[in-house]
């Protein structure tokens, strides 16, 4: 059965997002336990993402919500922390607290398709962070302590604060999520809406065929779909081979050794044992959805490269062009760390030739920052990092004077 030639033909309107178009193909296949690897089990899908920008994704969310064998779907104006995880609530038939369960472990074992994440609080994406890295969810309120099972994948959307994405800026910085919660997803795909002729006409011509003829019937119904699907995840427990082994390591020793490389003091980490663990999944979902025993080359080839796919779209430092995780999971890549070190260090010395009076920006930073190749631009985005971070404060304007 050809699954991803049916999913292409539901979603008409989406082209030209290749890597997207593989993680729905293999989105529900699951993964268990592979050898030393202890594979948690709530990320049983690949499904873990963000994406941005209004370009189809709510209706790429419907799909995979309708077609999962279970899932739960949260909009996020209407999501809080409490009904993501779970409460107590007073029970006025028992005359007593109960415990209600919330999306994650209604879903346990399943999806959580939750659209328009950057609008739910960040007090209520806290309540995520257990859940997700855990894989549950302990409750002590009341008279109730009880631990609830999340193993749960998410799927989740997001917008950019300012509704276009950046490519120059990190994703940290343009989502509205606490970086700590970005770094528990697998994947981070962004889908802009670039104008091409080709793709425009092709999606202007599907929805003006679609108001004009009837849709020709799937390839494969959403029913059998579904126990397709269910089907891989409860029979399918297929086995990384030694030559799988060896693609995947040694795609994590030299990623990981590109960041050592260069005359800088500040090394960039290119890939963590985090994103190790998700090119497994990937690659064992990938054998599960073919109905394969085994994890083979291809299959790792393939969860390679949709990590490094992402990596390379919003991962590189654009200052050295290298891949630096930093950069997709806290907003501050090894480049700019290093300049917020050397810069910090001006200053200190700076304030104690001052006796810890106030810096001129002009006359006494500026020509030091400039011997160290740093330019006036960049000097200003330090100098608001410092600021923000309370080193430093502005007594007035053009001055600088440590805290």
């Amino acid at each position: 059965m050809k699954v991803k030639e049916v999913i292409n033909q539901r979603e008409r309107k989406r082209k030209g997002y290749q890597e997207w178009e593989k993680i729905v193909s293999i989105d529900f296949a699951g993964v268990k336990d592979v050898y030393d690897f202890e594979v948690p089990e709530s990320h049983m899908f690949i499904a873990n993402g963000i994406v941005s920008h209004n370009c189809g994704k709510s209706q790429m969310l419907t799909f995979v919500d309708k077609t999962a064998p279970k899932s739960r779907y949260v909009a996020g104006r209407s999501a809080s922390g409490a009904g993501l995880t779970a409460s107590v609530v007073k029970d006025e038939f028992l005359r007593g607290w109960a415990l209600e369960a919330g999306a994650m472990v209604l879903a346990d074992k399943g999806i959580l398709v939750l659209d328009e994440m950057d609008k739910i609080s960040k007090e209520d994406t806290s309540a995520l962070h257990e859940a997700m890295e855990q894989q549950q969810i302990s409750i002590a309120k009341a008279n109730i302590q009880a631990t609830l099972r999340t193993q749960t994948s998410i799927l989740a959307a997001a917008n950019p604060k300012m509704g276009r994405f950046d490519p120059f800026t990190p994703i940290p910085n343009q989502i509205d999520m606490p970086p700590a919660l970005i770094n528990r997803f697998d994947l981070i795909f962004v889908m802009r809406d670039l104008p091409n002729k080709e793709i425009d006409a092709n999606i202007a011509s599907k929805v003006l065929e679609s108001h004009s003829y009837k849709d020709s019937p799937p390839e494969i119904s959403g029913k059998l779909l579904r126990k397709y699907i269910a089907y891989t995840r409860q029979r399918i427990s297929p086995k990384l081979t030694e030559a799988a082994v060896d693609v995947i390591r040694t795609f994590y020793v030299e990623l990981r050794s590109s960041g050592s490389e260069g005359d800088s003091s500040i090394k960039s980490i290119p890939i963590s044992a985090r994103q190790l663990e998700a090119v497994v999944r990937l690659a064992e979902a990938s054998a599960r959805i073919k109905l394969k025993a085994t994890v083979d080359e291809e299959d790792a080839i393939r969860g390679i490269n949709l990590l490094r796919g992402c990596m390379n779209e919003i991962g590189v430092d654009p200052d050295t062009g290298k891949i630096d995780i930093d950069r997709m999971t806290t907003g501050i890549s090894a480049s700019v760390r290093g300049r917020i070190l050397d810069v910090r260090d001006i200053l200190y010395e700076l304030s104690e030739e001052k006796m810890g009076g106030p810096i001129n920006i002009e006359d006494d930073l500026k020509p030091k920052v400039f011997e160290k190749g740093i330019t006036e631009r960049k000097l200003e985005e330090v100098v608001d990092a410092l600021k923000k971070n309370g080193d430093f404060f502005e007594p007035k304007k053009g001055w600088l004077q440590k805290i």
